[in-house]
């Protein structure tokens, strides 16, 4: 299988998004090009005793930092013990380099450790989802949670390199693996027919994990998403808070039920959510909302909220929206297939039951 380098083209923080089977020599001849004075592997308790030991030894990693699989680890406590773990080696100085090795919940603590740490190091994404191969490696979001809501402590800090290996992807669970396509699905509807008819055609190669059609899927992903954030490196304009199709109720839906939902199964229920949305005061064709939420369906996704989450808790969590504005919630809504943008919502309870797709939340 061939090696594909997308660039993220931002200058002198630009780097290569490198998707391929069986990366280990290019990650070694990366950090021989490099030369840390140190390095250091974050990975988790799922994936490290899977591939942290040939990734340390293609690397010559000085520590590997191990937390426990899972959100809950997204912490100001998990932070904490790691940079002291990093410390500790005293191995530590500004030419260290971080590898994060995991999905995206060890990306987005390794990089939000790499860019606090000496004011900011160097750090690689190495992930090891499919979740993050598609979206959260991409882009230099950082983040650890807060007892209020999610990601809401983080800063942008571009990674030198991201290394998306697929033969990560045949140990991925199943439910991982599905909960990932609802990001593929979201970016399809974001980024216009040629990916959504794409996915449509292949769908059945990719519930089987076909190697060669995630390769060329994972490539489109990435290059739509490497094209946004080099246009919009810091959501500044608005067209990179597009890529955030269907994550306000996905967010309300993770914190309200931290233990049940995966994040790509919230984020597939949210874009049907934003699809109604659409529909109903975006002019959105009734017949492509459905042709998306079929697909999020036909990839085994849930598409409806849980019962149990009503109109008043919707509200309350939309409070901590990154996105509002007083009572109102920028929603990213489509127009059309390939055409986004954001509409300014009061939080009401009309709103609420538009989100849940119910009469009376």
């Amino acid at each position: 299988m061939d090696v594909t380098r997308v660039p993220v083209s931002l200058g002198e923080r630009s780097y290569d998004v490198v998707i391929g089977e069986r990366l280990i020599g290019e990650l070694r001849e990366f950090a021989e090009s490099e030369k840390p004075t140190s390095s250091f592997i974050v990975t988790d308790s799922n994936v490290g005793p899977l591939h942290a030991d040939a990734v340390q030894n293609a690397v010559v990693a000085n520590r590997v930092l191990t937390i426990q699989a899972g959100e809950n680890s997204k912490s100001l406590a998990q932070l904490g013990r790691l940079y002291d773990e990093a410390f500790a080696t005293r191995q530590l100085d500004r030419h260290s380099l971080v590898f994060a090795l995991g999905g995206g919940v060890v990306g987005d603590l390794g990089g939000y450790l790499a860019a606090t740490l000496l004011r900011g190091i160097r750090y690689v994404q190495v992930p090891t989802s499919l979740l993050a191969m598609v979206d959260s490696s991409v882009g230099g979001k950082t983040a650890i949670n807060h007892a209020t809501g999610k990601n809401l402590i983080g800063v942008f800090h571009q990674p030198a390199a991201v290394f998306c290996d697929l033969h990560f992807l045949k140990t991925l669970p199943d439910r991982e693996y599905t909960s990932a396509l609802a990001e593929i699905v979201k970016t399809a509807a974001l980024s216009g027919e040629e990916l959504m008819a794409a996915l449509e055609e292949s769908a059945g190669k990719i519930v089987v994990r076909d190697l060669p059609t995630l390769h060329s899927v994972i490539e489109a992903c990435v290059r739509f998403k490497a094209e946004v954030v080099a246009e919009d490196e810091v959501e500044v304009s608005g067209r990179r808070a597009t890529l955030n199709l269907g994550h306000s109720l996905a967010h309300v839906i993770e914190t309200a039920f931290p233990e049940r939902f995966l994040h790509g199964e919230a984020v597939s229920i949210g874009t049907a959510a934003a699809l109604r949305l659409s529909v109903e005061r975006a002019q959105l064709s009734g017949d492509v909302a459905s042709r998306v939420t079929a697909l999020l369906e036909r990839f085994g996704l849930p598409v409806e909220a849980p019962a149990e989450l009503g109109a008043a808790q919707v509200l309350q969590l939309m409070e901590t929206d990154k996105k509002r504005a007083g009572h109102v919630v920028r929603f990213v809504v489509l127009s059309e297939l390939g055409e986004a943008g954001a509409l300014p919502c009061k939080l009401d309870d009309d709103l609420a039951a538009l989100l849940l797709g119910r009469a009376n939340a």
